[in-house]
C-alpha cells in the first residue's frame, strides 16, 4: 500500500451492496470468506475475527463495523485488503446496528494507514447514511477509496487554487456547505489524497486547506457542471468572508 488512498486495497468487486440482514457471525463469515477467497488470509483468520468480537466490539459508530482478526491470528495474513458489505436493513452488532461491515486484513503496520483513511471518510454521519442506502457500487468504491473517477460518465472535475483569504475555513466552508445542499450533485473536494464531502463542514475543515493550496473539485449528477462552478467560485473569491 502506498500514498493516501485506499484504492490499492479495496477493489471495486470487493464492494457488495444490498445484502439481506443476517447475524453478526454470518456477516463476519461473509467478509472474512471474501478475504480468504482473495488470497489475503488463510481460513483460520475468520475465526480470529469472531474471537475479536467476543473480547471487544469492532462497532465504530455511524452504522459501521470493522471486523478484523486478533493479534494471535496475524500469522494467517498474507496481504492487505478490505471488503465492504452493505446491509440496508442492518445487522445487530453489540450495542449498535451495522449497515456497513468492512472486513480488514493488514500486513504489519499497514492497518494504521487503512484505519486512518477509513475513519476520515466514515466520521461523516451524513455520508455514512448515503453509503447505507447507495445502490451504485462505483459511488461507494469512489467514496471509500478517494479515487478521482476521471472519465466517469456525468462527472465534472477541475483543479483550482484557493485564493480566498480565509482558505477553506470557517465562513468559506459554511458557504460551500450551504451551496452544496441546494444542488442535486454529489460534490467532492480533494487535497493531497484526502477527500471531503462538500455538504459536511467537518469534512471540509479536515482537509486543512489554506490560501494558495490546490484542490480538485468533482461533481456527479444532473447539475454537475453548475455545482463545480458554484463551489469553485467560493474558493477563488478574493473577498473576505
Amino acid at each position: 500500500m502506498s500514498g493516501n488512498e485506499l484504492h490499492p486495497v479495496l477493489a471495486r468487486d470487493g464492494v457488495f451492496l444490498g445484502r439481506p440482514s443476517e447475524s453478526m457471525d454470518e456477516a463476519i463469515e461473509f467478509v472474512g470468506g471474501e478475504l480468504v477467497r482473495r488470497g489475503l488470509v488463510a481460513a483460520g483468520y475468520v475465526e480470529g475475527m469472531k474471537q475479536r468480537e467476543r473480547s471487544a466490539s469492532t462497532y465504530l459508530g455511524n452504522g459501521v463495523a470493522l471486523p478484523h482478526g486478533t493479534f494471535e491470528s496475524k500469522d494467517e495474513i498474507s496481504g492487505t485488503g478490505v471488503v465492504v458489505a452493505q446491509y440496508p436493513d442492518g445487522v445487530a452488532w453489540g450495542e449498535g446496528t451495522a449497515y456497513l461491515v468492512i472486513g480488514l486484513a493488514a500486513v504489519g503496520d499497514e492497518h494504521v494507514q487503512v484505519l486512518s483513511q477509513l475513519a476520515e471518510v466514515l466520521q461523516d454521519e451524513a455520508l455514512c447514511e448515503k453509503l447505507r442506502v447507495a445502490e451504485d457500487v462505483d459511488f461507494v468504491h469512489r467514496t471509500l477509496t478517494g479515487a478521482t473517477g476521471d472519465g466517469e460518465d456525468g462527472e465534472v472535475t477541475t483543479e483550482v487554487e484557493i485564493l480566498n483569504p480565509a482558505g477553506l475555513h470557517a465562513r468559506p466552508a459554511s458557504l460551500i456547505v450551504e451551496r452544496a445542499k441546494q444542488l442535486d450533485s454529489t460534490i467532492t473536494i480533494r487535497k493531497d489524497g484526502k477527500s471531503a464531502d462538500a455538504r459536511s463542514i467537518m469534512s471540509l475543515l479536515a482537509l486543512g486547506a489554506t490560501t494558495g493550496d490546490k484542490v480538485t473539485v468533482s461533481a456527479v449528477g444532473d447539475d454537475a457542471e453548475a455545482a463545480v462552478e458554484s463551489i469553485t467560485a467560493v474558493m477563488t473569491s478574493r473577498e473576505e468572508m
